[in-house]
């Protein structure tokens, strides 16, 4: 009569193999969650301003996306009254993100130029800032300080290895994202 099963050694090699595997794989599943959550604070970003744009496009009035947290990627997009330079009191916010879905991962920093983005801004850089898109999705001049760059960091991890995802928005009101570590030369992502 034959005997079914796994012998001792048999169980305990296949755990040193699977301890070996999770031990290498184990920092590239850190680095890719990371990576994951920082790309979606940046296309969260991105989707303020584009829900922005649309809005004023769509209401014919002004229409702005405020990131309004310095230590999170928080944001709102709110009818904007251009007299008293804030959002409209009896318009209710269309959207918006809370700081405590970010948890503290990401943080934002904006610029009011479109400036070098090999040169990173701090977290909270200018914030809270805002971009104003008037009915035909275009940045009008008329607003003082319209943010044209935002940088989305990650700022849980170190330094040395931290990424950035940059987000670009120009007077016509169009809206690119782009990763000031790589070339546009050699691949569309890229910021230079």
């Amino acid at each position: 009569m034959r005997m079914r099963g796994f012998t001792l050694v048999e169980v305990f090699v296949a755990l040193a193999i699977i301890a070996l595997l999770m031990l290498f794989a184990a920092p590239n599943v850190a680095t890719w969650i990371q990576n994951t959550r920082l790309r979606s604070a940046a296309e969260s970003v991105a989707s303020c301003l584009q829900n922005a744009r649309l809005e004023a496009m769509k209401r014919n009035t002004y229409v702005a996306c405020q990131m309004t947290d310095p230590a999170s990627s928080a944001w709102q997009v709110c009818v904007y009254d251009p007299v008293n330079n804030i959002c409209q009191a009896a318009t209710p916010i269309i959207l918006q993100r809370f700081a405590t879905e970010d948890a503290g991962i990401t943080s934002l920093g904006v610029d009011t130029s479109a400036s070098d983005p090999t040169i990173a801004l701090a977290p909270g850089t200018n914030l809270p800032g805002q971009s104003v898109f008037d009915s035909f999705g275009r940045l009008p001049t008329l607003f003082a300080n319209q943010v044209m760059r935002v940088d989305t960091r990650n700022t849980s991890i170190l330094q040395s290895d931290e990424r950035r995802l940059v987000i670009y928005i120009n007077v016509g009101g169009q809206i690119r994202m782009c990763d000031p570590k790589l070339s546009k030369a050699t691949n569309p992502m890229g910021c230079q």
